[in-house]
């Protein structure tokens, strides 16, 4: 889930569900940091596995959903090779595997949805979180050993770079981590955010989201009303 304002975007960009879920869970809560009315929206990442290479990777071709379904691999969990990431909750139908028979469908409607990613070059500021603290990763590595959920300087750097490529300036990117700080490479050039989770799990600890949105300097930085007393997560 996304959430868009007049002049300021918040966008999940992975590399889980988790991302998208705590921003659908908290979008009043961004909407009192950053002083103006946000309203939910789908975004074209929302509900992907995609590491942060896989997202470079794929804007850097264009960011242009598969041409067939042939290019699909249904298991594991419908991965497309080219760019090494899941869309792991599409082309089913009634819980049954229909890749063939909802391509188009879901063509259709991941190119209305990637459309309006480039179009977030239009707006003031773009929000840009990605996290890697959804508990099962683990599993899905098991299942796809080419997945890298590691914020690595390299993987930063070609996520912020895409990011800037595809909307400009605007466009703001913050990476989440576990309290740790294990899952990211330190390093000051990159928003690297620390999330004090204490009951992870797959959707999130929210919580530990609601502390690490109050305490994040990137969504505090231009809020018309302040709103103070929680938890940094950096």
């Amino acid at each position: 889930m996304s959430a868009f304002g007049t002049e300021t975007a918040i966008i999940s960009l992975g590399v889980s569900c988790q991302t998208a879920w705590q921003i659908d869970r908290h979008v009043d809560l961004l909407s009192d940091l950053l002083g103006e009315p946000l309203v939910k929206a789908t975004g074209p990442f929302d509900w992907l596995i995609m590491p942060p290479a896989s997202f470079a990777s794929w804007m850097g071709a264009g960011g242009l959903f598969p041409d067939h379904s042939g290019e699909i691999v249904v298991h594991p969990n419908f991965y497309w090779p080219r760019h090494n990431l899941h869309f792991w909750h599409e082309f089913t139908r009634d819980d049954v595997v229909a890749l063939d028979e909802t391509f188009a469908q879901t063509k259709m409607k991941f190119t209305y949805l990637l459309d309006r990613f480039s179009g977030l070059k239009t707006f003031r500021r773009c929000l840009v979180f990605v996290s890697n603290t959804q508990s099962n990763l683990d599993e899905v590595v098991r299942v796809s050993p080419t997945m890298n959920f590691h914020f690595g300087r390299e993987a930063m750097a070609a996520l912020t770079q895409a990011v800037q490529d595809t909307i400009g300036p605007a466009g703001e990117v913050h990476f989440v981590t576990g309290r740790d700080g294990t899952g990211a490479d330190p390093d000051p050039a990159f928003r690297v955010h620390r999330l004090d989770h204490h009951n992870p799990h797959v959707l999130g600890d929210d919580a530990a989201w609601a502390a690490g949105w109050e305490g994040n300097p990137g969504v505090e930085a231009k809020v018309a009303t302040s709103r103070k007393g929680g938890q940094a997560a950096g």
